[in-house]
């Protein structure tokens, strides 16, 4: 998967800062520990840390994304979860 770049349909303002695109980078395995480590406590909240983490902002942020841009970027990062899901070295 290459670098991804979101641009939000719905852009929106946030603490004086404007977003109209994230650009996460990849992840790596703290990710994905600290995503397997909160998941179970609250799944939405550990999609938001961990794409908090990836876009390299506030989760505070991720929360104001409107529900329509917010699932492109849940599915990309499930994308990287899929492989290992599944037990096979895709």
């Amino acid at each position: 998967m290459a670098n991804e770049v979101f641009n939000l349909s719905h852009p929106f303002e946030y603490r004086g800062a404007s977003y109209v695109e994230f650009k996460p980078r990849r992840p790596k395995v703290r990710d994905l520990r600290n995503f397997i480590k909160n998941v179970d406590k609250d799944g939405v909240g550990a999609m938001e840390k961990v794409l908090a983490d990836l876009c390299e902002v506030d989760d505070k942020v991720i929360a104001e994304i409107d529900i329509e841009d917010f699932a492109p970027m849940k599915a990309w990062f499930e994308g990287f979860l899929k492989p290992m899901l599944s037990g096979s070295d895709e």
